[in-house]
């Protein structure tokens, strides 16, 4: 089946490629266009981009790629919990206007697939996964979150109490008394 012809948006593509906010690829994937034809349309007009993406520089070493400091933990650990709070609000969001959104899918939607799919997106049992998914990764956080010696204090205490003479420690062999009067 011959692939139909569209009409290619070269005004929208212009002013995504100047935004500089994607990459040629992903506005070439958003507009359903190559790359290579976004690059000559772009050098012939002569359009400039604002910022590059930032990438991954390959070509850097190894060495000074995994050198390079990371955000600690706490920190994106707070970052993480913050967006799991901004969508556990979004999540309040629609179960609490479930009914109005209900309606208006079916109301301004005419395409029975898609309208399905969006009931489905906003049905009980997709909400009651969204809220099992953020509770787990909410868990996941704050146990990466915790103190490093908490864990390291805790072996440390288990093995003083297996060895210290507590109720855990190993109990002794016989004595055997000699008397020799």
């Amino acid at each position: 089946m011959a692939k139909e012809n569209k009409p290619i948006d070269w005004d929208g593509i212009e002013k995504d490629y100047r935004a500089g906010v994607l990459s040629v690829r992903d506005i070439a994937r958003w507009y359903s266009v190559s790359h290579t034809a976004i690059n000559k349309r772009a050098k012939a007009d002569k359009w400039s981009r604002a910022a590059q993406p930032k990438h991954l520089d390959r070509r850097e070493p190894v060495e000074q790629r995994l050198t390079k400091p990371a955000e600690a933990h706490a920190d994106l650990s707070e970052k993480g919990k913050a967006l799991a709070g901004r969508m556990m609000d979004e999540l309040d969001a629609v179960t609490s206007l479930h009914g109005e959104l209900e309606d208006m899918i079916c109301a301004e939607e005419s395409d029975s697939r898609r309208r399905q799919s969006l009931l489905r997106a906003i049905s009980l049992g997709e909400r009651a996964k969204t809220l099992k998914d953020i509770s787990a990764t909410l868990k996941t956080l704050s146990e990466a979150a915790a103190p490093v010696g908490k864990k390291a204090a805790r072996k440390d205490a288990a093995a003083a109490a297996a060895s210290g003479g507590g109720k855990f420690a190993p109990r002794p062999g016989p004595k055997l008394v000699v008397d020799n009067k």
